[in-house]
């Protein structure tokens, strides 16, 4: 059963688009294209600063990079065709 107060509240106003969701998610492509434009460097890299800071970094910022891709992408996804 839906909450008459409620329903009323969620249509006042447009919608806004949902702008910091749009920048998470181009920033995660722009990092997720540039750490696969980077992965041939990743043996230089562990040879000067070592495997496991080259490894835990690579994978901490290829999480951030996916978190932000997905973040985005659901809102802006939800946005253009709407939560069903």
């Amino acid at each position: 059963m839906i909450d008459e107060a409620s329903a009323a509240t969620d249509d006042q106003g447009p919608e806004r688009f949902p702008a910091l969701q749009a920048a998470l998610f181009v920033a995660g492509c722009v990092l997720l294209v540039l750490t696969a434009a980077n992965l041939s460097h990743l043996g230089e890299w562990s040879h000067r600063w070592g495997q496991i800071p080259v490894v835990v970094l690579f994978f901490l910022v290829m999480s951030i990079a996916g978190r932000w891709f997905w973040s985005g992408a659901d809102a802006v996804l939800a946005k253009v065709i709407g939560n069903r």
